[in-house]
């Protein structure tokens, strides 16, 4: 009995790890294998919630200490899924990603340009909790795809943003002042 018991075990914790395996094909719905040319390199990973709770929970314990909004923001995460392709010529893939967005009803939060890298953070809310969280950072040759479940209330986004944005605030009137005195002990 016990020996059966261990094999079903074994079995569904190998089930779980199985979609945690770095895969060469991509794992989102809007990107087909077909699309990509046979030059590109593509990293898939997927890690459920429960295997990411696992292994950072000692974590979460120390960082509500050092910085419990970012813990409270893992806590609500439920799984990742990532896709990077790398050697990808030309701008289809992010077109297919916009339709994708539009087709879910996804909500773009914001669009920022970087050093030629167009970086899209989307939502999917229901209500007033944010399910899915979908960002798109695209450059010349590299794409990368990012989709976050969560269960996240935008109150809880509101929070997590006001209190990165005081804390940002805070480090550079300490860096001023720092570099005010360090200026001063120098003459």
């Amino acid at each position: 009995m016990k020996r059966g018991i261990g094999f079903i075990v074994a079995v569904c914790i190998g089930l779980l790890l199985q979609s945690c395996f770095v895969k060469t094909s991509p794992n989102m719905a809007f990107i087909h294998k077909g699309d990509i040319s046979r030059n590109a390199e593509v990293v898939s990973v997927k890690v459920p919630g429960i295997l990411m709770r696992t292994f950072i929970l000692g974590e979460l314990r120390e960082m509500k200490e050092e910085d419990p909004m970012l813990a409270m923001a893992l806590k609500k995460i439920k799984s990742i899924k990532l896709t990077a392709i790398e050697g990808e010529k030309g701008h289809h893939l992010h077109q297919r990603f916009r339709n994708y967005l539009a087709d879910q009803k996804f909500e773009e939060l914001m669009s920022i340009y970087s050093d030629g890298a167009k970086v899209s953070i989307n939502t999917l809310t229901k209500g007033d909790r944010i399910k899915k969280i979908m960002l798109g950072v695209v450059d010349n040759e590299d794409q990368v795809f990012i989709e976050l479940k969560s269960n996240m209330s935008l109150s809880e986004l509101n929070q997590l943003v006001d209190h990165y944005e005081t804390t940002k605030g805070r480090e550079k009137k300490d860096k001023k002042k720092a570099n005010a005195e360090d200026f001063a002990f120098a003459k």
